[in-house]
């Protein structure tokens, strides 16, 4: 039987602030990217949940999509959502195969101790994506939307080894027809051999 992680960093990355209750610190500040709690108990190997979550798909080198620099992929990403591009939106985030090759392959959880299937990492940053991409449509879908300016964490808690990075969390500072905002308005961004996509839309929303 398997405690599944409550929250974990890629999507407290964006949701932290106005979405939680109450921040929780790590109990162990020689694993900061853990949280109170977590335990992970492996039935089969780690080999074995990735040949069965890659099954049917067809591998990936390379991130398609996105936009070469974060800027340029939140310029397109307020440009989707002002137009209510869903197209253009899906084409910006994380596919299924390229977190199978791409990500979750050195990222820490597909490593003891925690060693999570990554199925079950997949659903929880699906999920909170496609939440946060509605919030985000039903506040601005149609509203006319401008970069201001783009400001992005490096990530060096998650990825164990290269070329994959992530940057998060990410405060858009963006004027809409009548004010000037700063907000978390997607999650993690990935970054690979000069391509950038989302790797989730959870925001702060």
């Amino acid at each position: 039987m398997r405690c599944l992680l409550a929250c974990f960093l890629l999507l407290t990355a964006a949701c932290g602030g106005a979405r939680e209750a109450a921040p929780v610190a790590s109990a162990d500040s020689s694993r900061p990217w853990a949280r109170p709690g977590d335990v992970i108990d492996s039935i089969l190997p780690m080999a074995e949940y990735q040949r069965r979550f890659r099954e049917g798909l067809v591998e990936v080198t390379a991130l398609e999509g996105g936009a070469d620099s974060p800027d340029a992929l939140a310029r397109g990403f307020l440009a989707a959502v002002s137009a209510r591009d869903t197209a253009a939106l899906r084409q910006m985030v994380l596919t299924r195969a390229e977190f199978a090759w791409l990500l979750f392959p050195d990222h820490r959880y597909s490593e003891p101790p925690y060693e999570l299937d990554p199925a079950i990492f997949w659903l929880q940053v699906t999920s909170e994506s496609g939440k946060g991409l509605e919030r985000v449509l039903q506040r601005y879908g149609g509203a006319p939307l401008t970069l201001q300016r783009l400001e992005c964490s490096a990530d060096t808690l998650q990825m164990l080894r290269g070329p994959t990075t992530l940057l998060g969390p990410c405060t858009v500072r963006y004027r809409t027809a009548d004010s000037t905002i700063s907000r978390r308005l997607f999650g993690s961004v990935i970054a690979r051999n000069g391509r950038v996509k989302f790797v989730s839309y959870a925001n702060e929303f």
